[in-house]
């Protein structure tokens, strides 16, 4: 547990936020599309309802195995082989292909948080600062332009491959964004650095979170 206080109210109200309306679906008049998440919600935040309707149809030949897999995995998703075959390509193109490219590689959580827990908050965001410096490069390299848009649609990518429970919601004036990390108090101070001096210091937007040691909620203008 983090040493640092936190308001029980704030954490009902956020929690209660974060659970709330899953079924509606975000605006979004942007170049990418987001669903609402959650832990409790075996769906995959980004299944393409048009995949099933749309797109060149093709002939692949896989081993019985990895078919019974994807069968299997499918099934206890509750969506469509051709559905999850079009997730694992998305995954690919979006993150996988592009990440030795970028440098990335995958640590556990419990070893972060462990990390993390040793720092300061002064040296977290010498570290943020670091990190928004990595995203500038991460998003030229995968989207080929370091743009809001792009800071976005990198951050949705990242939590949809690690399977972060999430929420992005789009208004006409404001992006809103929930994250449950399950991490601490000074993983959400991380977050917020890092979301802080890219909103605000690089894009200039306006910025206010709110956070406990489980959930930040982070609100930008559009």
């Amino acid at each position: 547990m983090s040493d640092y206080p936190i308001d029980d109210d704030e954490d009902d109200e956020m929690d209660n936020y974060y659970k709330s309306d899953y079924d509606s679906t975000s605006t979004s008049t942007s170049n990418f599309r987001f669903k609402n998440y959650s832990a409790d919600n075996q769906k995959s935040n980004f299944e393409d309802v048009d995949s099933e309707n749309f797109g060149k149809p093709m002939t692949i030949t896989m081993p019985t195995e990895n078919v019974d897999k994807l069968q299997y995995e499918s099934a206890f998703k509750d969506v469509s082989f051709n559905t999850k075959i079009n997730q694992i390509i998305k995954n690919h193109l979006d993150w996988y292909s592009n990440a030795p490219l970028a440098r990335m590689s995958y640590i556990p959580k419990s070893i972060i948080a462990k990390a993390i827990d040793q720092l300061t908050e002064q040296q977290l965001s010498e570290f943020a600062q670091s990190a928004a410096n990595d995203l500038e490069e991460m998003s030229i390299l995968l989207r080929g332009e370091f743009s809001f848009s792009s800071f976005l649609d990198i951050v949705n990518t990242w939590l949809r491959i690690t399977q972060t429970p999430s929420r992005f919601d789009e208004t006409r004036h404001e992006h809103k964004i929930v994250i449950r990390h399950d991490t601490g108090y000074k993983y959400s101070f991380l977050l917020k650095e890092v979301f802080r001096l890219v909103m605000k210091e690089r894009f200039h937007k306006s910025f206010h979170h709110n956070m406990t040691e489980n959930i930040i909620l982070i609100r930008s203008a559009r």
